[in-house]
């Protein structure tokens, strides 16, 4: 009996260690011209973590056909209906090259392959786009998002509190931000991404994740990209997501 209740007590204290740890798994541009290929990749990370996942949107159109973007815009209300959490990021996921932006902003678009859409914008530029961004996502006829995620993580000074006055949450490369009664808060956070790594470096950029994510402290980002599946492999990806679940407790930022 006395066995039987050091055992128990060793599992009720490892129930309670990785309820401290934390993480965020949040698929990045679900859009209308992948959003074919990327439904079924999303269904299956939520599958794998156990319950609805995270997904950050890019609500710009294009120039896909209207049944296709129809079809965008049912199954976006699904994965709202199903209990996914929709963040907003950006509005084409592709910089205008046209509009003036800092030196800072331009070496962000050189590293970035023109993703960084807001990266060393103006403060009038940025609520402009913003406000596009949102404009964008209202034309789809579904609730509003939880936050906003700007592309490849680059905002600039502006970006955060103005973010804010519309959103819930707000995360750049450095933390999650959320308004509070005292002012803003801040979780430390830090995403584990792998789109941008050639394949070479994969395997170890996947090492290191898990290990980040065997650390205590942080409420880490585990995002996935449609690319993903092609360069790691489908299997891989849902194995670590199954590995990381034993680990820490999946949550969404409205958990926070």
């Amino acid at each position: 009996m006395e066995q039987n209740k050091d055992i128990l007590d060793i599992q009720a204290a490892e129930a309670n260690q990785h309820k401290k740890k934390k993480f965020i798994l949040c698929y990045h541009s679900f859009s209308a011209t992948n959003f074919k290929r990327a439904r079924t990749q999303i269904r299956k990370l939520a599958d794998a973590a156990g319950s609805p996942i995270s997904i950050a949107v890019v609500p710009s159109i294009g120039a896909v056909p209207e049944s296709e973007a129809d079809e965008f815009r049912e199954e976006l209300e699904k994965f709202v209906q199903e209990g996914y959490e929709i963040m907003l990021h950006g509005a084409r996921h592709r910089a205008d090259l046209f509009i003036k932006r800092s030196l800072q902003g331009k070496f962000a678009l050189w590293i970035s392959n023109n993703e960084a859409e807001f990266a060393g914008l103006n403060e009038r530029l940025t609520q402009t786009l913003l406000k596009r961004s949102l404009a964008l996502w209202n034309a789809h006829g579904t609730e509003k998002p939880s936050g906003f995620i700007p592309p490849i993580w680059f905002g600039n000074k502006y970006l955060k509190n103005l973010a804010l006055d519309i959103f819930d949450y707000y995360e750049d490369y450095h933390g999650i931000y959320q308004k509070t009664e005292n002012g803003i808060k801040k979780t430390k956070s830090r995403p584990l991404s792998f789109s941008i790594y050639p394949p070479a470096m994969l395997g170890i950029v996947q090492t290191y994740a898990c290990l980040r994510m065997l650390l205590p402290g942080g409420t880490h980002r585990l995002v996935f990209h449609d690319k993903d599946f092609r360069t790691i492999g489908e299997k891989r990806i849902l194995n670590m997501v199954r590995y990381v679940s034993t680990m820490r407790e999946k949550i969404m930022y409205r958990d926070l």
